[in-house]
This record gives C-alpha cells, structure tokens and sequence, in this order.
C-alpha cells in the first residue's frame, strides 16, 4: 500500500516538476512539438530527452556561459539547480525562462508552481496555480486534447491549502470536491475531505478507513469535534486494519489509550511493545511513560488539534515524512513546504526539511533552517536545532562558528551535553587539553559518579585523557564507562587495546577485542585492531586472516595495509607484504608515516621481537610488567 502510495504522490508532483518518479522511471517523450517551449534547438532536445548526464549538463553550461540573461542559459542553469537540489535557483531560473519567452505552456508553468512552493514561495506558487487552472479551462473551451482535471489536480491541491490558512472552507469544500482522482488524491483527497467537512461541522470520518494513518487522522477528527464515543471504536479498527502494526504505531495508539483515560489498556500495550524493543533508550522511553501514566501524571502523548488548517499541516507532515524514509526527497519537500505553510512553527515539519535539504547537500540552508526554530514556542527543540546546526558548522570545517553555537546555546540553557559537545569538537581538532577542560565541566555539572545516560562522558574523557598521556586517569574513566555498557565494542576495542599495547592483562585485553570484532564483524578498524593484537603477541599466523579481512573492510586505509604487509612478512610472504607497503605508501599523507614504510620496503623487517625504532614489542612490555615489584 505505502509503495503504491508513494509511486502516486511522486509520479504527479514529478510530472509538475520534472522530478520524481516522471524524471527516473518514464520513457523519453515522443513526438514533442517544436513550438512546446518556443525555445532553440538546444532546449527542444532537452525536452524530448530523460535528461542530461551530469557531465553533460556542466559541459553544455559551460559551452553556454558566455550567453547570459538567454532562455537556453536560464533553462540550463534551472535544470543544473535542481539536480543539486537548489530549488529556489531552479525557480529563480525557470521564471526568467516564462518572463522571457512570455511562455504558457501547462507543463512549464507546472513546473515553475511546483518549484516555487518548495522554494517557500508560497505566494507565487498559488499564483501560478491559477494560471494552470485558468489555462487548463481555456483549453476545454477550445476543444483541445484533454480535460482540465488532468491537467490542474497539483494546482487545485495547492489552491485548496491556500483557502484552508485563510479559513475558507466553503472555497476549500468546493475545490475539493471538484479535485479529480487518482495518483495523488487518492490519499491527500480522503483526508481534505474529512478535515473540510469537520471545519463545516460535519463529522465524516467513513473515508479515512484504507490505513493505519487514515484512522489516526479520524481519532484525531473525533477528538477535536468532542466525540470521543467514536475515538475507542476507531483504536479498535486501527488495531485491526493490520495484523502486524510496527512498534512506533502501537506506541502511537497506547498513546492515544492514555490520553482518553484507557490508562489499563494504555500500559498494556506499552509493556506489549517493550517487550518487542532491543534498543536499551526506546526501552527506557517506554518504562517512563508506563511510569508516568500509572503515578497519574499528565503527559502530552497526543496532538490535540484547535483548528482544522492544523489537521492539514498534520497530514501534509505525515506525508512528507513518508517520502522522506522512501528517499523520495523532491515531492517530500512540496509537502513539508506546503505543511509549514500552514503551519509556519511545526518544529518537526521544519527538522525535516532540514534533514532533506542535508542529505541533499544544501548544508547552507539546513544550518539556516535549523536556527529559525522559535525557542519560546519549543525550547528543546531549539537546543536540538542549534546542536544539529553546530554538527553541520563543524562538518563543513568551520569550527569556531560550531562552538560559537553551543557556546550560545549554553549560555541560555547550562546544560552538560553542549559542553560535552563542544569537548568533542576540540578533540576531533586534536586540542586534547580544552577537550578536556570542558569534559571536567560538564562532569562537575553532572555530578559524581555520572548517571549512567552520560556514560559516554567517561568514554570521551578516557580517551582525552589517553592522548595527554594521563593513562591512570584515562583507565579510571574507561573502565567505568565499561562497567555502564559491558557490550559496547568501541570501549571494548579502546581499552582492551590499550592495555595489550602496554603489555598489561593480555588475555582480558585479547578477549576484549575478540569480543568487539564479533560484536561489529564489518568494522574495518576493529578486526584490525583484533588482527595487530594478535601480531604484537607473536601469533602471526593467527593475525593474517584478521588483517586481510581489515584491508578488504578499508581498502585504502594505509595503517591496516601496512600492518597486513608486516604480517605477510613475518610468515615468510615478502612479496605480497612489499606489495601492501606500496599500497600503503600510496595512500598515506603523513610523511613520517611514508618514510617508515619505505624503510621497510628496502630493508624488509628486523627479527621478530623488535620494531623498527626499537620499542618493545607487547610480549617484552609484559615480561616488564611481571618484574615490576608491587607494595
């Protein structure tokens, strides 16, 4: 049903848009009369084709440049816009191609609507709806080919939004009752429908049957017209319209139990669903609502709708999101657009375009997304934003801008995690001694011992610590964050290595790692570790396969083919180890690290039980150890 759903939505918003299913799915179009555009030959080639290559599109801009302000350039320049998910260029471009031309075509102007609303030219893009519509009549009056419900379904969904934020519901009502079906509207229309009537206060919920979110927005339709008679017998026929309910929509419906006061049946789907969870922090979300709503606590588990342009943006939002996890990245845009339009403060609506315009590559416009989240409306989602934006800052390598973020956010909140967060930062940056400084902070905020949730304070500062070459301190805090998360093969791996390095508790150590290879099998950096423990003990037959699996893991790395070079050495293959030196050498960056391997490949190595600099191996550091005298 979702797949079916999507295809739909993509396939009508990508015929507007050029974008979609219509851009990687349809055939090339037959038979495209020269007067489509009225452009050159140029853009006439493009419109009959799939699309330029991406090589093809920056070759033929390029041969292009020298013609700015021409329709050729412009549509150029809108296409390449689009593909890299520019879209208020893309619009910007596309409407100088109609200014110039003076153009009307259906298709054009679809795509100039289209653009514009997810641009967040709201207004443009209702404009250019009507022109669709309008055009679409003039051309059922002239006796063209098609109807005008073909033609303007996309325009009548943008226009039925439009009178919903300004409360015409009788214009609303109208619009979509004339809205054609198919592809799209055979979601959005159900739900316009019973949203449009309980603005008319009518209660007709007999269309939102087909799915689980269907029934959702029927629950919500009975809450805000207070009849919650309807609301137990419509949890009932979610439950029922699907015999294998995820965890998060049984979640969503004990939440609803609980928010009509079914606090029995509320907990015993709560403790149905734990029960169903692996990851310890769902589980722990769990038990605190079983625990709130058994001390009688109200919690807000519910969206409670006050107006029926709300229930719109809700279900444009759930729509959207649905796109999004089917990486339908373009038509989940126009919906998010077209829910924020509604609802210009829905916070989750505005996380998600700015996860698009991310994953898309538009960090620009994702930072900027991120800092329009108001503080006084949702204050932790404020601090969420700004974290986010301060990831994405240090990410694009501007990190005093990253810390300048969390410093601000601090500065309002003093709170630990943008402490620890920036401590990261400066870790990452190699500063181990202002990493350290504000990991000291925010474990003196938290208190000691930390509470086990910030388990991962312990963690970073261990290795801070490690890196400032303060190891007593940095095994304290490891092995405590250990203690917290006896499984996680990243502590596992760090410390287990750390002591084998030293030559201290070999056979813990070798577990250790042995147990976070097993733990994260495809880890290239942990089956090399587990593979240069076991060389460092002398067994280097046990250390080949470790190491073979590490490079074919990190192929390039140059670490882990170097230490799969000494392996092969020491078991008598100087070829293949002087083969993986060279791979080696060609992938490293430092010299330091170039000159040592060039070394060996011209002296090979020297005998088992020295390093090249001289340095004890593991097995000598560990006869060391047991001569050491203890008090």
């Amino acid at each position: 049903m979702k797949k079916i759903l999507i295809l739909g939505v993509s396939a009508l918003i990508g015929a507007g848009a050029g974008v979609g299913l219509v851009k990687i799915f349809a055939p090339a179009p037959q038979n495209v009369p020269e007067t489509v555009v009225g452009f050159t030959d140029l853009e006439n080639e493009m419109i009959r084709s799939r699309g330029l290559s991406e090589e093809q599109l920056k070759e033929a801009l390029r041969r292009h440049a020298y013609r700015y302000d021409t329709v050729s350039g412009h549509y150029l320049a809108g296409r390449f816009a689009q593909r890299h998910h520019d879209w208020k260029s893309a619009e910007d471009f596309v409407e100088k191609v109609i200014n110039k031309t003076g153009e009307t075509d259906p298709v054009l102007l679809k795509r100039a609507m289209v653009l514009s609303m997810g641009a967040g030219e709201y207004e443009k893009a209702f404009d250019l709806a009507r022109e669709v519509q309008n055009l679409s009549h003039r051309q059922l009056q002239e006796g063209q080919n098609g109807t005008p419900e073909d033609k303007s379904a996309l325009a009548m969904l943008f226009l039925s939004i439009e009178a919903f934020k300004k409360q015409d519901y009788q214009t609303a009502s109208r619009l979509i009752g004339d809205m054609p079906g198919g592809s799209l509207s055979n979601f959005i229309m159900p739900l316009l429908y019973s949203w449009t009537s309980a603005a008319l206060g009518e209660f007709d919920v007999e269309g939102l049957g087909g799915n689980t979110l269907h029934i959702h927005h029927a629950i919500m339709i009975a809450d805000f017209m207070n009849r919650p008679e309807y609301v137990e017998d419509l949890l009932t026929k979610v439950q029922a319209a699907s015999d294998n309910i995820n965890p998060e929509d049984m979640l969503r419906i004990a939440d609803i139990y609980a928010y009509i006061g079914k606090l029995k049946t509320a907990v015993k789907l709560y403790e149905e669903t734990q029960a169903t969870l692996d990851d310890p922090e769902e589980i722990k979300g769990v038990a605190e609502k079983i625990s709130k709503v058994e001390n009688g606590q109200r919690i807000d588990l519910f969206t409670h709708i006050t107006k029926p342009e709300q229930g719109i943006a809700e279900a444009l939002f759930d729509m959207a999101q649905i796109l999004t996890q089917e990486y339908s990245d373009e038509s989940a845009r126009v919906f998010g657009e077209m829910a924020l339009y509604l609802e210009p403060d829905m916070t989750q609506a505005q996380f998600l375009m700015a996860q698009l315009a991310a994953r898309n590559e538009q960090e620009d416009e994702a930072i900027r997304i991120y800092r329009t989240i108001n503080a006084e409306k949702d204050p932790k989602a404020y601090i969420e934003a700004r974290r986010l934006a301060a990831d994405m800052l240090e990410d694009e390598g501007k990190t005093d801008e990253a810390l300048a973020e969390l410093e601000s956010v601090y500065s309002i909140n003093k709170d630990a995690e943008s402490l620890i967060q920036m401590g990261d930062i400066y870790r990452r940056t190699e500063e181990f001694d202002k990493a350290l400084n504000y990991y000291n902070k925010a474990a003196s905020a938290l208190g000691d011992p930390l509470p086990d949730e910030y388990w991962h304070l312990y963690y970073v500062r261990g290795m801070a610590y490690e890196q400032l070459d303060q190891w007593d301190k940095a095994e304290k805090d490891l092995q405590a964050a250990l203690a917290i998360k006896p499984d996680h093969p990243f502590i596992l791996n760090y410390l287990g290595y750390a002591w084998a390095d030293q030559g201290k508790n070999l056979d813990q150590s070798l577990n250790m790692i042995t147990r976070a290879a097993n733990l994260r099998p495809d880890d290239g950096y942990i089956t090399d570790s587990l593979g240069w423990v076991l060389y460092r003990l002398g067994e280097y037959k046990q250390a080949v396969p470790h190491l073979e699996k590490a490079v074919e893991l990190m192929p390039y790395d140059p670490t882990i083919n170097d230490h799969l070079g000494d392996a092969y050495w020491r078991v008598g293959r100087k070829l293949e180890a002087r083969f993986q030196w060279q791979r080696a050498i060609n992938h490293a960056e430092e010299d330091g690290q170039k000159s040592e391997i060039e070394a060996k490949l011209v002296e090979g190595l020297p005998p088992a039980g020295q390093s090249m600099a001289g340095t004890p191996t593991i097995v000598q550091k560990a006869e060391a150890n047991s001569q050491i005298e203890t008090p």
